[in-house]
């Protein structure tokens, strides 16, 4: 049974378990299983991993696999180019190259930030900014 917008009458509190976005899930009384999907960008194909339910089919993210696929639509959204596109001016200090970043998308940066970068090849990386 699925719970609607039209089926809540007033305001609803509910306590959700911290581990319930964990594995395993169950769907049915029963546990669901892990399989893997691929997902095709460009010339590459990345698995994924999803919870499938053996008696509705239907498909479930935990936690860390919804985290993985939301990476594979950002490379999408980008290998698409249906991102905001910036573009900066590379700087050398004689040592090292490197570029600044806009003050409207740091706002929350402060010192001492580090980045994860992902090389693609040896003109195109993600960085991801761990704040």
């Amino acid at each position: 049974m699925r719970v609607t917008e039209k089926d809540i009458i007033g305001e609803v509190k509910f306590n959700i378990a911290r581990d319930a976005f964990e594995k395993p899930v169950f769907c049915h009384g029963r546990k669901a299983i892990e399989i893997i999907k691929k997902m095709r960008l460009g010339s590459a194909i990345f698995n994924y991993e999803v919870w499938k339910c053996p008696k509705c089919k239907e498909e479930y993210l935990d936690s860390k696999q919804a985290e993985k696929f939301d990476t594979l639509l950002s490379m999408k959204k980008m290998l698409n180019k249906r991102v905001i596109e910036i573009e900066r001016a590379v700087n050398f200090d004689g040592k090292t190259f490197f570029l600044r970043f806009p003050k409207e998308i740091t706002k929350n940066w402060h010192k001492g930030i580090t980045a994860d970068i992902k090389v693609l090849s040896s003109d195109e990386f993600f960085v991801k900014v761990n704040v």
